[in-house]
């Protein structure tokens, strides 16, 4: 019998004798196992360099593309400039006719306002350094929708505080408000409304563009600063161009 138990115990072992082996196994299969991380973490690491890599390139076509598109748009003739005669903040009269054979851009703003009208102030002032070099004549033309306040002397100090230079931005007041309004809304198309004891004047925020003959060729949106490229570019497309031939 202990010959029987002794050959047992030598031909089968037990479990104390076998987990080692099993823990070797275990120990060599997770060893082998890791080499092959290494190939899926770097396989990882160029699919992630390719994605940002992409991004990063529609990063830089997108916005080209988009100005590229903007930039080509049509500047059809929209409606003529009606005739008006104003006051300048020198206190000169100033005419739909003083401005033919030149390019412009028209704004409406009060100098009381507190709401929009510092930041349009602000986008021409950035304009007009983009049309000194056209040496006068491109202007830039700010028409007052609060025009009982605004005479000439109060036009005069506004226009000293957004550094306005006489030959390149004019600010145009009147003394019949009703007329003014009117010249805004069917004149110029854009939206206007009498002060409450609720509310100041309500006016438009837009640039509007007038080519050579008076006509309004396109507007846009005065508070983005994006507009400043795109307007500097269609003043430039109308200079180079007949003013009586609609833009591409």
């Amino acid at each position: 019998m202990m010959n029987e138990t002794q050959s047992k115990s030598q031909s089968e072992p037990d479990g104390d004798t076998a987990s080692p082996v099993v823990s070797e196994l275990s120990v060599s299969e997770s060893e082998g196992s890791r080499p092959s991380a290494k190939p899926e973490r770097t396989s990882f690491q160029i699919k992630l360099l390719l994605v940002v890599g992409a991004l990063l390139v529609l990063s830089v076509a997108i916005p080209r593309f988009r100005g590229v598109s903007v930039e080509d748009r049509p500047l059809p003739k929209v409606a003529p400039v009606p005739a008006f005669s104003l006051t300048e903040r020198d206190g000169r009269t100033v005419t739909n006719q003083d401005l033919l054979g030149h390019v412009w851009v028209a704004d409406f703003f009060f100098t009381l306002c507190t709401g929009p009208c510092p930041k349009l102030s602000l986008r021409l002032r950035s304009l007009q350094e983009g049309i000194r070099e056209y040496a006068g004549d491109v202007k830039l033309v700010s028409f007052s929708v609060d025009p009982t306040y605004d005479q000439p002397a109060v036009l005069q100090k506004y226009a000293e505080r957004y550094g306005a230079e006489p030959d390149l931005w004019w600010f145009l007041t009147s003394d019949d408000e009703p007329s003014m309004h009117k010249l805004v809304a069917e004149g110029f198309l854009q939206a206007v409304s009498r002060a409450s004891k609720r509310s100041p004047v309500i006016h438009s925020t837009r640039f509007l563009l007038i080519d050579q003959e008076g006509y309004i060729r396109a507007w846009y949106d005065g508070e983005q600063a994006a507009t400043r490229a795109q307007l500097l570019h269609d003043v430039e497309r109308l200079r180079q161009a007949p003013a009586d031939t609609p833009q591409p």
